[in-house]
């Protein structure tokens, strides 16, 4: 007798066979029950999920001469000549050899004729979506009111590739992915009724393998068979597969972990002697991160699809894995498999990735980061700062300490200096000069001082990081429209901050004070001591809300958006 694949000498002959896909089956077997079939159907999903077997059930069960609860009987003539396809009512097409106009009219054609020996007259179209437009167009009119003995189930991989006036004249049903445990029970079954021995994590590997298509499960089993006879064990069939064991993707992790370069470079010369395509390497890979992952969460290392002896041991690595770090790295090699088939040099690039994983410090939380970051107020040596250059012929400049002496002496000598011309000025020069020098008379540093509150408030709105660090700063001199502040108690970021943002604090003093002055900020620790206490107290900023808030703002040089 001719030798018949597993795929096809296993092949589901009731409804009930049909597993992975309980909501067609229920629904068909419903439809038939209370007599509502439609006039097409539309069955799509992945490859090898039953698509086609399930058109071929549906056929028999419209056609069955004695069906048994609404399943085909498999003993009538209608059942087996439909079983060995050879009904001449029962018409099975092939959508990307029968893809033209031509095939559809002689379909329409035919269909007009009643069913010989059957209830029914059914198409199959197989690969429907290789049918090209003028054949769909064909189509339409027939599909939608064909004649009461002619039905249509159609069958596809690309529902996508279908016209919507196709689909909205069938009823659709969508095939899932079958799971690897169904397809593991499903070989078990087989392997017993074959009388075959096996180990679990073999058939845990097969159903891995075949991605959700019962099809290639049992096409990979039947390899299986032929290699390792009478009985199936994980370590001869790693060989046929091309499969990498869990040890090599532990030890590979581990080495990452523990950034030994030696045992990575040995792991890596190891997987480059089985020979196994890169993209199996990388998509193991993910396949191993990904369980690491989920096992991170307790207790759920019982849902990951391995036998339990690697559950366990997954659930025992995850303790030493940070699961930010596992979601950094899942990331990384998410995005090189695609890379590896446009790469020249494909093992270089998987190389340097791994070596690159080498490299990455641990994750660590914004919370941690926060509370080991110093505060900004740590030592005096930390405000010890000198003005730009640009700035150094306005106000006398400080640099250190030696100099402190001639640091006061300015600005108390330049404070009554600025006085006297506010009064005098106004009978000497001409009309013009004096409108000048009247505004300049009533911008006076106290009135400055007493209402600088009022601009911190006003930049509040506009940009909230640059008034918490004007919070810490005050007017010291007024001298020919030129304004000196010192900044207090600020690390040298919120000095570099006031300067990137001097425009908006300038024509935000212009519209406060209704007058224009240039604005150098200076750092100063002597005149700090002096002036510490005429920090206004009356200016309600965000910094003193949320402790976390501020901290955030004031490390990563933020704001708060309104």
């Amino acid at each position: 007798m001719t030798y018949q694949v597993l795929s096809l000498k296993w092949r589901p002959q009731t409804f009930n066979d049909v597993v992975g896909q309980d909501h067609v089956t229920q629904t068909l077997k419903n439809a038939f029950a209370k007599e509502r079939i439609a006039q097409g159907y539309v069955f799509t999903g992945p490859r090898g999920v039953g698509k086609t077997t399930m058109a071929r059930l549906m056929a028999k069960g419209l056609n069955c001469q004695n069906p048994i609860e609404n399943e085909p009987c498999n003993m009538c003539p209608t059942c087996n000549e439909i079983t060995e396809s050879r009904s001449m009512d029962v018409l099975e097409i092939d959508g990307a050899s029968n893809r033209g106009i031509d095939e559809i009219r002689n379909l329409r054609e035919n269909i007009k004729f009643p069913p010989m020996n059957a209830k029914f007259k059914v198409y199959i179209i197989d690969e429907v979506h290789m049918l090209t437009t003028q054949a769909f167009n064909a189509l339409l009119r027939t599909l939608e009111e064909p004649p009461s003995h002619g039905k249509f189930i159609m069958c596809t991989t690309d529902i996508h590739k279908m016209p919507a006036t196709i689909i909205s004249r069938c009823q659709r049903f969508d095939f899932n992915r079958i799971s690897s445990t169904i397809i593991a029970v499903r070989m078990k079954y087989i392997l017993d009724a074959d009388k075959i021995k096996y180990d679990t994590e073999s058939i845990s590997a097969i159903s891995l393998k075949a991605d959700g298509s019962m099809r290639d499960a049992l096409s990979i089993l039947d390899q299986v068979i032929s290699f390792a006879g009478e009985k199936i064990e994980y370590n001869q069939i790693t060989k046929v597969l091309g499969l990498i064991p869990y040890d090599l993707y532990f030890d590979l992790t581990i080495s990452i972990k523990e950034k030994h370069a030696e045992n990575l470079i040995q792991v890596l010369n190891n997987i480059r002697s089985l020979g196994t395509p890169l993209e199996d390497v990388v998509n193991g890979l993910n396949q191993h991160l990904r369980n690491l992952l989920i096992c991170t969460v307790k207790g759920a290392e019982s849902t990951i699809e391995v036998n339990p002896e690697l559950q366990e041991r997954y659930a025992t690595e995850a303790v030493n894995w940070e699961r930010r770090d596992l979601m950094r790295f899942s990331n990384v090699f998410s995005k090189l498999e695609p890379e590896l088939r446009r790469a020249a040099q494909p093992q270089i690039l998987l190389e340097m990735n791994l070596l690159k994983m080498l490299e990455m410090d641990q994750t660590v939380s914004i919370e941690e980061f926060l509370d080991s970051t110093p505060q900004s107020n740590a030592s005096p040596k930390a405000v010890q700062y000198t003005i730009p250059e640009r700035k150094k012929p306005d106000p006398p400049t400080v640099s250190s300490k030696n100099n402190t002496d001639k640091k006061k002496e300015p600005i108390k000598k330049n404070i009554p200096k600025k006085e006297h011309p506010k009064h005098e000025s106004p009978k000497k020069e001409t009309p013009k000069i004096e409108k000048k020098d009247d505004e300049i008379g009533s911008l006076d540093l106290e009135n400055i001082k007493s209402n600088w509150h009022q601009m911190i408030t006003k930049i509040s709105s506009i940009k909230n990081s640059i008034a918490m660090v004007l919070e810490h700063t005050m007017p010291t001199e007024l001298n020919n429209r030129k304004l000196v502040v010192a900044v207090m108690d600020q690390p040298r970021f919120s000095f570099d901050r006031l300067e990137r943002n001097l425009h908006l604090i300038e024509s935000t003093f212009e519209d406060v004070f209704k007058q224009t002055v240039r604005i150098t900020f200076l750092f100063n620790e002597e005149i700090q001591e002096d002036i510490k206490h005429e920090v206004p107290e009356s200016s309600n900023r965000l910094s003193k809300g949320d402790p976390v808030v501020s901290r955030v703002i004031e490390v990563f040089d933020g704001e708060i958006l309104r």
